[in-house]
């Protein structure tokens, strides 16, 4: 067969169509509408930038709000720098408006603190990360990963403030606020600023107590108690039971300040270390001296008062001031110790100015006033400086041939001088050395000889007193001795019975009664006879005769 012989086919294309296509086309558009489903439930990608991944798993870790899951994640790998951890999530797409800009997170785990014990529930189900939203519009889908949580929400209510202080290590974060004993707030933040060497913190007082800070309100540390023993005495201060283990700072009017206008947020105010130095604080015009004590200045420290007459003026600046002497040493020996201090021109009354306060303060020295060191606390020894007025002083010219050499250096320092003077108690002691010095001068070897003889003789007449003590005891003990009071005894009661038989009324007391009278006739009978013997003694052996006794004549002439 040739080829024209060969017959060409026709082809014709089929117009009817096949219902087998409907099956892959069905399952075409089923698994666009899935993947469609699938990425429009997922939600948002969130990345978490965090310094360690600890207590994070991926697949596992859950993102909550309010304890309610709005997320998982879905990865956690390292950065490129590998200084960091990044973490991605997945979250719920109705979610999405939560993620601005102000949005906080940070995880949940089990921790002790200052509140308590918290996150118990995460010891069964593990760590989680928390949402905290914010109040801006703004959607962000990169957040850092906090360490600690947040104080409170962005948006919550209230007032925020800033504190400066030149102290570090004074507060933490979670601090409370106090204000008269009450906790108001917390503090948020806290960071150290190296060009100014101060630390600056962020304070957070929550509604309804943040009507309470005005401009006029003053800020200070608050421990948990606090014991102060200084030159005016012993100062107390307990805190709450909040501060008594972590402390915490508190704010105030003063007394006598009016409260002032509600403070805006983010105003700054200074942190003071305590109550008391806010009143130090407050005097910052003043006028510096230096004054040369020629006594022990132990005891005496920096922030001192300086009074006159019970009332204060001023303050101690530094003890011992030595920056501006070349030999401190000499000037010590010769002049006395350095100290600076100040009077403070607001304690003494409102609108003085440093020129009128030195003008006066060079009248009183003219008058006589002069520093002096007197103890302000007997149990810790703090001294503080006094100043008086003695126009007595002037008088002295070794005192004041002193006070001029110290004018000197007090001028080549830098600044005026106030003359000094011993204390009261600086003077009895001086005194009582000098009268101890006469008594270490004193000859006493012969008279400790002399005592030392005398103590001998003294021991040995207290032995001989030992020896006669023993020989009367040995005495007394002996049985004669012991007998002789009942002998005694017995003697007595003899003579008691033989005066009951003379008594009166008795025989014997009768018969010597009668016996006594007839010798009383007899008597009375013998006087005539010895009259008449008395008168002639021979009458007895001659009859006496009653002639009288002749009588001589007289011579004739």
């Amino acid at each position: 067969m040739t080829e024209a012989e060969l017959v060409q086919a026709e082809v014709s294309p089929i117009k009817q169509w096949s219902p087998i296509w409907v099956v892959p086309i069905v399952a075409i558009l089923i698994g666009l509408w899935m993947l469609y489903n699938h990425f429009q439930q997922q939600g948002a990608m969130l990345l978490l930038v965090a310094e360690n991944a600890e207590g994070i798993v991926a697949g596992k870790t859950q993102i909550k709000n309010r304890n309610v899951d709005v997320g998982q994640v879905v990865s956690v790998e390292l950065s490129e720098d590998l200084s960091q951890v990044m973490i991605k999530a997945r979250m719920k797409p109705n979610v999405t408006p939560l993620l601005n800009e102000a949005s906080q997170f940070w995880v949940v785990k089990p921790q002790i603190g200052r509140g308590g014990v918290t996150g118990l529930n995460t010891l069964m189900s593990g760590s989680y990360i928390e949402l905290q939203p914010g109040d801006a519009t703004r959607v962000v889908l990169t957040h850092p990963l906090l360490n600690t949580p947040p104080v409170a929400s962005a948006d919550a209510p209230g007032v925020r403030v800033k504190l400066q202080t030149s102290d570090a290590g004074g507060l933490t974060i979670g601090d409370p606020v106090l204000y008269r004993g009450y906790e108001v707030g917390t503090v948020e933040s806290s960071e150290f600023e190296l060009s100014t060497r101060s630390t600056h913190y962020q304070l957070y007082i929550k509604q309804p107590f943040d009507v309470l800070v005005t401009e006029n309100v003053r800020f200070w540390l608050s421990s948990g108690l606090s014991i102060d023993l200084s030159a005016e005495g012993l100062s107390v201060d307990v805190g709450s039971a909040a501060t008594l283990l972590s402390g915490g700072v508190s704010f105030d009017v003063l007394d006598g300040w009016p409260v002032g206008a509600a403070a805006e947020n983010g105003t700054e105010f200074q942190l003071f270390p305590d109550k008391q130095s806010i009143q130090d604080g407050m005097y910052y015009q003043f006028v510096e001296y230096l004054v040369f004590f020629d006594e022990s200045v132990r005891g005496l420290k920096a922030g001192a008062p300086v009074e006159f007459r019970g009332v204060r003026v001023g303050t101690v600046t530094s003890v011992p001031f030595f920056f501006a002497m070349k030999k401190p040493f000499e000037v010590s020996l010769n002049q006395g110790v350095p100290v600076l201090l100040r009077i403070e021109a607001g304690r003494l009354y409102e609108n003085l100015t440093l020129a009128q306060l030195g003008n006066e303060l060079s009248q009183a020295v003219s008058r006589g006033l002069h520093a002096v060191l007197k103890t302000g606390n007997l149990l810790t020894g703090a001294l503080y400086v006094d100043l008086d007025i003695n126009s007595e002083l002037l008088a002295d010219s070794r005192q004041q041939a002193l006070y001029n050499e110290q004018l000197l250096l007090s001028r080549q320092a830098g600044y005026p001088s106030l003359p000094s003077a011993r204390s009261g108690f600086s003077n009895i002691e001086q005194k009582v050395l000098m009268a101890l010095d006469k008594v270490n001068n004193l000859q006493l070897e012969e008279f400790l000889t002399q005592g030392q003889q005398t103590l001998a003789a003294t021991e040995q007449m207290l032995a001989s007193s030992e020896q006669l003590l023993a020989t009367l005891q040995q005495f007394v003990s002996k049985p004669e001795l012991q007998q002789l009071p009942s002998e005694l005894q017995q003697s007595l009661n003899d003579l008691r019975q033989a005066l009951a038989g003379v008594s009166p009324g008795s025989t014997a007391y009768e018969r010597a009664g009668m016996n006594l009278q007839m010798m009383d006739q007899v008597l009375r009978e013998l006087q005539p006879v010895l009259k008449m013997l008395n008168q002639q003694s021979n009458a007895l052996l001659i009859n006496a005769s009653d002639n009288a006794d002749p009588q001589p004549r007289k011579a004739q002439q």
